[in-house]
């Protein structure tokens, strides 16, 4: 999926990525009642970003629980702040590993 964005608000690229034929597969995938796992591969700067804020809001997954999986503190922390920027939501946790950490 490619979006050129020219004075476009924040608002209005979401909602560009909420009416995709491939954000309402990935919602529909997420709401089985089985758990599911799913992986989003070779998104490029903040589509992935954009990609969960969507299916957050969407009407099928809004009310399910989701985690998400990143490479590391530094990505995951970014990931955080983005998704808290896009959504407004304040119940989204941020959990860093300690695996591996020193003290």
């Amino acid at each position: 999926m490619v979006i050129f964005a020219v004075r476009m608000s924040v608002k209005d690229l979401l909602e560009q990525y909420q009416n995709t034929p491939r954000l309402f597969q990935l919602a529909d995938r997420l709401s089985f009642a089985q758990p599911q796992k799913t992986a989003l591969k070779d998104l490029q700067g903040s589509s992935s970003q954009f990609v969960v804020a969507a299916a957050f809001q969407h009407s099928a997954c809004s009310q399910l629980n989701h985690l998400i999986i990143l490479n590391d503190a530094e990505e995951a922390a970014y990931f955080h702040n983005t998704l808290e920027n896009l959504t407004e939501a304040l119940d989204i946790f941020y959990f860093p590993s300690s695996f591996g950490q020193k003290r």
